[in-house]
């Protein structure tokens, strides 16, 4: 299968700051689908990282300065996985969908981070999925699925197990779009995913959860194509 991940920061990269161990963990997971023949994009997140940057600038600058942050931030990131993949990735982030197709028929995983501004994680690997036309989209982040309403602020909100990307839209709707915001998905990314057709898994972006999103073990939430 031909996989997109949209990989958050804050999973790679949590608040405590870089772990070796777990920076090590997550390699090794996406060796394991690597070497089960898949093709491998994983789009990378700026998280804590950039979220820090961009809290402190936005004191000084606007939102598009602060979209370029956080971009550096998540190629930052982008650039530490890869080297923990040793030979399984090229030692470069493309910076657009087109280089990124390149590495993929190099039988290489490709890792990258941010494109363009105003465009989250989610947002690009979604993009990245419609371009290369990928079977799946799986995003990993720190919510174990899609709620009827944020889980982090309400005690009732309920994980929804399977939706449609035209559902996805109105649950996605009212989200942030601010430089370095966060949401279990994005409305840009929820749009894009609609207009694509792609099926999309959102799992706990554990390396645990990542690899049984391939076999169904996971405890995410699938969204299906909607009908037109």
């Amino acid at each position: 299968m031909k996989l997109v991940f949209a990989l958050g920061g804050s999973v790679i990269m949590p608040k405590e700051g870089p772990s070796l161990e777990n920076i090590k963990k997550y390699a090794e997971v996406f060796k394991k689908i690597k070497d089960l023949k898949h093709d491998l994009c994983i789009v990378v997140g700026g998280g804590y990282t950039a979220r820090n940057y961009i809290s402190i600038a936005r004191e000084f600058s606007n939102e598009a300065f602060c979209d370029e942050i956080g971009i550096l931030s998540t190629r930052m990131n982008s650039m530490v996985l890869i080297s923990a993949l040793g030979d399984y990735s090229i030692k470069k982030v493309p910076e657009n969908f087109k280089e990124a197709e390149l590495m993929l028929n190099l039988n290489k995983i490709v890792v990258m981070g941010g494109t363009h501004p105003a465009h989250t994680t989610d947002a690009v690997a979604a993009s990245l999925a419609e371009y290369i036309d990928a079977d799946l989209l799986i995003i990993a982040t720190n919510v174990d699925g899609v709620y009827n309403k944020d889980p982090n602020k309400y005690n009732d909100a309920k994980k929804i197990k399977t939706l449609t990307s035209k559902e996805l839209l109105n649950i996605t709707s009212s989200s942030s779009i601010n430089a370095g915001s966060s949401s279990i998905v994005d409305p840009l990314a929820s749009k894009i995913i609609d207009r694509a057709k792609l099926k999309t898994i959102v799992i706990k972006g554990t390396p645990e959860e990542i690899l049984n999103s391939l076999s169904d073990r996971h405890n995410g939430t699938i969204i299906l194509p909607g009908e037109d």
